[in-house]
């Protein structure tokens, strides 16, 4: 017989957590550089600023020295006659804080008290920094002691008794606030462009990310299909001497009544086929599934009817069930027979996972104000939800991404095409089915169904 040959093995994976790190570190990277480059471009512009005003102040107090004899009017005089574009205002300061000469004459005779004053008075250092003036302009003051030696007796100037001045200068800061404003500009673009980066990244990886699941599910679709032709095959010759082989078990048994041992055989001859013609049945119903024949369904009937199905197993193994169904639940456009097999896999599954004393719980609520499923939308109004839970002890967090996988299963028996089968019927109409919970306490499935139907088939 002709069997289908294996998928190939999907492509590998290229490493999309790597290129995103790599990604955001290469832009960490030139934000970083953008900021120590513009600290630098602070830096710079505030020590041009300060260098300036230094050269400014040395002169101006090589020109108070010279004129120290004639006080303040000469002092007013020597601050009059500064024409820099760059000083924004001059202050010449007696010790006490009393202003000797001001490029603004209204402000002679004041008393400057400020802090950078009363430090450069106390510790006769320098000082500079950037200040906001009443006008709201913002400059760069710089405060400098110097010495003038007093004139003595005859107009002789006594070197060995120097007066302590302080001069206060401000600059305009614009000049240096260009270097300022291109590494903001440099900045602002680098912002920028690490924005247009991580966007097309993001972009890049979210198709990246699409490409790689639309070529998972077209491998696993290749892989089913492989399986399904397989199994159909196989299904397909083990059928007719199955039968055969069961059909003969039973007349052996009628005609061994009497005999306990030969009527023992050929009932387990006849269990196992039956087991056998399940699995078979469920081989063909997976790789040839019938497209449903759909019609106004009531669900709590079939709820009820596959429950009492599995009454029987239930009791064996000492397990409750129960079925809550809302009030005027309307009906859903859906094959029976489908339905049946659906909900039949999933209580069977539910009471075979529960231990003895369990319960499981089957409820269908109308699903239409719920959100937040992971499950397809009806395409129509409303849908309807039912959840089948058991008492049991949770699904391995390793095993959650196969469970629907054909062929699956952790029990010894088991075929692994209940759930596939129960997934497969319900997107046949236009519905899914998923794991709502699992934990110690239980697991969840919930199955959604619209209640217009779906096109799709």
């Amino acid at each position: 017989m002709n069997v289908a040959s294996p998928p190939k093995s999907p492509p590998k994976r290229p490493p999309i957590r790597s290129l995103l790190v790599a990604v955001l570190l290469l832009a960490l990277g030139l934000v970083g550089v953008t900021l120590l480059n513009y600290r630098t471009a602070v830096r710079v512009a505030e020590e041009t600023l300060r260098n300036q005003g230094i050269s400014i102040g040395l002169g101006l107090a090589a020109d108070a020295r010279s004129v120290g004899a004639r006080e303040s009017q000469a002092l007013q005089s020597l601050l009059s006659e500064q024409r820099s574009r760059e000083v924004a205002f001059l202050a010449i300061v007696e010790r006490d804080g009393t202003v000797l000469a001001h490029t603004n004459p209204r402000l002679v005779g004041t008393t400057l008290d400020d802090v950078n004053f009363l430090r450069v008075r106390e510790t006769g250092q320098l000082t500079g920094g950037l200040v906001t003036l009443a006008t709201g302009e913002e400059v760069y003051e710089l405060t400098v002691p110097f010495h003038i030696p007093p004139v003595g007796p005859g107009g002789l100037v006594d070197v060995s008794r120097p007066r302590f001045r302080i001069l206060r200068l401000a600059l305009h800061t614009a000049p240096a606030r260009q270097i300022v404003y291109q590494a903001q500009a440099q900045v602002l673009f680098v912002v920028v462009l690490v924005a247009v980066l991580l966007g097309l990244s993001g972009w890049q990886v979210r198709t990246l990310r699409r490409y790689l699941a639309l070529q998972a599910e077209t491998a696993r679709q290749e892989r089913l299909a492989a399986l399904g032709g397989m199994a159909a095959v196989l299904a397909h010759e083990i059928r007719n001497p199955l039968g055969a082989i069961k059909g003969l078990a039973q007349f052996l048994g009628e005609r061994a009544s009497g005999d306990p041992t030969r009527s023992e055989m050929t009932q387990t001859i006849a269990r196992e086929a039956t087991r056998l013609e399940r699995l078979v049945n469920d081989l063909l119903t997976y790789a040839r599934p019938r497209p449903p024949d759909r019609r106004a369904v009531e669900l709590a009937p079939i709820l009820q009817h596959a429950l009492a199905l599995a009454q029987p197993i239930a009791v064996e193994v000492g397990v409750v069930s129960r079925l809550e169904v809302a009030e005027g639940l309307p009906p859903v456009m859906a094959d029976p027979e489908q339905m049946q097999q659906l909900f039949g896999n999933l209580v069977l599954n539910a009471i075979q996972a529960t231990p003895q004393g369990g319960t499981v719980r089957v409820k269908a609520i109308d699903g239409s104000a719920t959100s937040g499923r992971a499950l397809p939308s009806p395409r129509k109004q409303g849908w309807i939800e039912v959840s089948v839970e058991d008492s049991g002890h949770g699904i391995p967090e390793a095993d959650l991404p196969r469970i629907f996988e054909p062929f699956f299963t952790t029990r010894v028996k088991g075929t692994g095409l209940g759930l596939a089968i129960c997934r497969q019927i319900a997107e046949a109409h236009g519905g899914g089915v998923e794991v709502a919970r699992t934990g110690p306490e239980g697991t969840q499935f919930m199955v959604r169904l619209p209640v217009g139907g779906s096109t799709r088939g």
